[in-house]
């Protein structure tokens, strides 16, 4: 399915303003306000009927759908919080790159505000 989504990514800027704990607490809000108050999981239907509501764009089923599908570690068809927080990192290209810098770089030389910036 090509949808031709396009995210901004502003999961980084949210990292250095808030740190990491304050990330995941913002994330979970946001999953809190899009999921279904039944099931506690991010479905189509909720995702479709409270995105608009919390200002994200206007999206094509097939966008939403493919959002789904990509974060859905458990074949469900619906996203817990586990897999939306994981969907929000890995759709961010900033903090990919990042991860992929820690993974090489020597601990002790790891500085991510130098990273982030030089990217």
């Amino acid at each position: 399915m090509n949808c031709g989504e396009e995210f901004q990514d502003y999961l980084p800027l949210m990292i250095e303003k808030l740190g990491e704990d304050g990330l995941m607490q913002e994330l979970a809000k946001g999953f809190d306000l899009l999921a279904d108050p039944r099931s506690q999981t991010i479905t189509f239907q909720s995702l479709k009927s409270n995105g608009p509501m919390i200002g994200l764009p206007q999206m094509t089923d097939c966008e939403l759908h493919r959002m789904i599908s990509e974060g859905d570690s458990y074949g469900r068809g619906e996203l817990d919080l586990h897999d939306f927080c994981v969907l929000m990192v890995r759709t961010s290209p900033v903090l990919m790159r990042m991860a992929k810098v820690m993974l090489h770089w020597p601990e002790d030389e790891t500085n991510l505000t130098n990273i982030y910036y030089n990217m």
